[in-house]
């Protein structure tokens, strides 16, 4: 008897935390764009809700980064296409803060003091928190960590969120680059042996 009633009871329970799991939120570190000695990497959020809580109204993070490979340069806050989404009517009195502790740290936070309805109703369910710019300072592959320290939805309450981390690395010149330079080095000294006046 005991048994007909539990495994429909643990089946449910089962189905509602694989639920949670699907719509949990996620931080991750995105690299938009690079060039031979600097490149743009993106904070994203994900897994807000659709014009419903939960929404983001504050957060407070710290990026790690090898100051070795990377110099950090600025930070751009809001998505560059969607806009500044903790300040969704576009009011900017929200609270901005990004601070580089100088040896391979750069903590990023903002407040909205947008209503918690209007950020429920306006936000998106994802996008780009933050753009960091950082200087390319030498070859190899460098990791980038991003930790928590607080994260509130829009009536201030704290949200969990799944973090995941990047690597990046300098772009390598284009091949067909490496070709022209080879086959001009190869030209050039035939090209000044034939001006040489003859002996």
């Amino acid at each position: 008897m005991l048994d007909r009633y539990c495994k429909p009871l643990i089946g449910a329970l089962l189905l509602s935390i694989s639920g949670f799991a699907e719509s949990a939120i996620t931080l991750a570190i995105t690299p938009l764009s690079q060039s031979a000695s600097s490149i743009n990497i993106g904070i994203t959020v994900a897994g807000l809700g659709t014009g419903e809580a939960p929404s983001l109204g504050s957060y407070d993070l710290d990026l790690h980064f090898d100051s070795s490979h990377l110099e950090y340069v600025d930070t751009h806050f809001g998505d560059p296409v969607l806009g500044h989404e903790l300040d969704v009517l576009d009011f900017g009195a929200n609270v901005t803060s990004a601070e580089s502790s100088g040896s391979g740290g750069l903590n990023l936070f903002e407040l909205s003091f947008d209503s918690p309805d209007d950020l429920n109703a306006l936000q998106a369910d994802s996008f780009i928190l933050a753009v960091v710019t950082f200087n390319l300072l030498q070859a190899g592959s460098s990791l980038l960590n991003l930790v928590v320290n607080a994260l509130g939805d829009a009536d201030g309450n704290p949200l969990t969120a799944n973090v995941s981390s990047a690597t990046v690395a300098p772009v390598p010149l284009p091949t067909a680059l490496w070709l022209m330079v080879t086959g001009l080095a190869v030209l050039f000294p035939r090209h000044r042996q034939r001006d040489l006046p003859p002996r």
